[in-house]
């Protein structure tokens, strides 16, 4: 039941937020009277807490197996988030019904003075893991030979960083997930017209070819 509450509730927080969920609303969704969820959560905030810890630990998981394997070129782990993201994305907003919030960190994020000192931290923590991530991934992207030696690796990694922190910000403001794809191909387009080498271009090329084939595919 623990677990029925906390994913309902993920779903309620990122469609209404910290301040728009109520017990109310979750037990109606449940089917539950409302003291079967205070058996497990006293308040909103130690529900919050919970979801918002859990939610976190996943997407860092995710973004972790994508961004720092050693033996994937850096434009398949773009196309690998990219993909991700999109999945997550699409769960919430099938293709035509663009326009609602789909990520729980981004909505989270937009109401900061809402949130409890120990909510504040999962995020700062989680910010920090995906900078970790978009570090790595430029780093091995040099040993791997994706990248030129001389690479300013701290300059790309922030590119990286900001593409892997702000997916849920560009599906806001546009609406749909083209910001995102569009912003992903220029990162990851620019970073190998600077930095680039052969074997960038390369696997720029194959990660190009697949998407082209998943496209005539899905028409």
């Amino acid at each position: 039941m623990r677990d029925r509450i906390k994913a309902v509730a993920t779903d309620l927080f990122i469609s209404h937020g910290v301040r728009g969920l109520t017990f109310g609303m979750l037990a109606e969704r449940l089917g539950v009277p409302r003291p079967n969820i205070h058996y497990y959560f006293p308040n909103k905030q130690v529900l919050a807490e919970e979801v918002l810890k859990d939610y976190a630990a996943g997407v860092v998981a995710l973004y972790s197996t994508v961004w720092t394997v050693t033996d994937r070129s850096l434009p398949a782990k773009f196309a690998g988030s990219l993909a991700a993201i999109r999945e997550r994305y699409r769960r919430v907003n099938p293709s035509g019904s663009e326009g609602r919030p789909w990520g729980l960190l981004t909505r989270f994020q937009h109401e900061r003075d809402a949130l409890t000192p120990a909510m504040l931290d999962t995020l700062k923590k989680a910010g920090l893991k995906f900078d970790q991530c978009g570090t790595i991934a430029v780093r091995q992207g040099v040993e791997r030979g994706d990248l030129v030696k001389d690479t300013p690796q701290e300059e790309v990694s922030l590119l990286v960083i900001n593409a892997i922190r702000f997916t849920g910000a560009l599906t806001t403001k546009d609406n749909t997930f083209n910001r995102v794809e569009q912003h992903y191909r220029a990162v990851c387009n620019t970073i190998g017209k600077a930095y680039g080498t052969r074997l960038y271009r390369k696997a720029l090329a194959e990660q190009s070819r697949v998407s082209a084939l998943e496209h005539a595919d899905a028409g």
